[in-house]
């Protein structure tokens, strides 16, 4: 059975100014003047416009919700229900929800669980709950959504979301051992969710959507992106190391099984990792884009970050809500992040 991507949601929080986040996290009075001043050195380096934040920073070192309308609960139930408004809540079987880094402390039952229940949808299917894929986790719901419609043939939802800045470490003094291992952490992630409304072709309307061709996971194992006594680190060679496996286990060999090139992929949504990472993928012996076909992630880059695991679905959108035909255009969504997990996923438009 063909399945079709119906609607997009994308909820982007109160944008801040990275500037102000930086000094936020290593003031003066606490750090001194030469660790601040290499804050916003590197904040201009990294090249972000705003940060999409949640984190309320008047309460440092305490972290909380600047509201509580961020809480993911609350943004899983809005977009649920914007996608319930387009098809009717009974349409709706399936629903997968994918994230690394939360606010939400109640943890039973699950949170999946609380947004069911607050969005009162009627499922036929267990909802999953995939934490801590990465970056990649996202179409990897992408997948198991995909999968429930063509045997269902009802509606499935993917909800999708992160809140970093819930990772935020604030350094104690000068002499912290982490202040500079955690600085590109806290200056490069940023909160924010999105969503999928995924449909057999027996509940397509007439125009034009993306047909899901395919989607494809891959796994390497590594932790160049990691954990370590409550401080998340990003070691520089990830950008070595990512880029290439990404390629090799699921970019070229949906490719190569459906026949394409590259530049027969007009609509390039890949995870806006940073710029080195994205950069990567034009390397000729990675996989030869061209800055035509990464210039929409770059551009989302600048402008909100490294959203973590909504952030190819952000790249996505803005394909997805041009206005103009596309029948016949060939688009992927590619993932990928800690672990190493990665995923792509193959659409074209008909």
């Amino acid at each position: 059975m063909r399945v079709f991507i119906l609607s997009t949601q994308v909820l982007i929080p109160e944008l801040l100014d990275p500037v102000e986040i930086a000094d936020a996290f290593y003031p003066v009075d606490k750090v001194g003047r030469k660790i601040n001043l290499l804050a916003k050195k590197m904040v201009d380096t990294i090249g972000i416009e705003k940060r999409p934040f949640v984190l309320d920073l008047k309460n440092l070192p305490e972290k909380r919700l600047r509201s509580e309308e961020d809480h993911p609960l609350y943004w899983g139930e809005k977009i649920i229900n914007n996608f319930v408004e387009i098809v009717g809540r009974d349409s709706i079987g399936f629903l997968s929800m994918s994230y690394n880094i939360s606010y939400h402390t109640d943890y039973l039952p699950n949170l999946i669980t609380q947004i069911v229940l607050k969005t009162g949808l009627k499922l036929d299917r267990p909802p999953e709950e995939l934490p801590y894929y990465g970056c990649a986790s996202g179409v990897i719901s992408i997948k198991n959504a995909v999968s429930y419609c063509r045997t269902h043939g009802k509606a499935a939802v993917v909800f999708v979301f992160d809140q970093c800045s819930n990772l935020a470490y604030i350094p104690t003094g000068t002499d912290d051992p982490y202040i500079k291992k955690t600085m590109k952490s806290n200056l490069l992630f940023s909160d924010g969710a999105a969503g999928l409304l995924i449909i057999p072709e027996s509940m397509k309307p007439s125009r034009s959507l993306p047909e899901i061709i395919e989607v494809q996971t891959g796994y390497t194992p590594g932790d160049g992106i990691k954990m370590e006594n409550g401080a998340f680190l990003l070691r520089n060679q990830v950008k070595d190391i990512v880029p290439p496996v990404v390629s090799e286990k699921v970019i070229k060999p949906v490719l190569e099984k459906h026949n394409l090139r590259k530049e027969d992929i007009k609509e390039w949504s890949i995870h806006q990792g940073g710029l080195a990472i994205i950069n990567k993928l034009k390397d000729e012996e990675i996989l030869g884009l061209s800055e035509s076909q990464i210039k929409r992630s770059k551009e989302l880059f600048h402008k909100y970050g490294n959203l973590s695991s909504p952030s190819c679905f952000l790249t996505f959108d803005s394909f997805f809500n041009e206005k103009k035909n596309k029948s016949g255009d060939k688009g992927m969504i590619v993932g990928f992040g800690a672990g190493y997990y990665m995923a792509s996923a193959l659409y074209v438009w008909s």
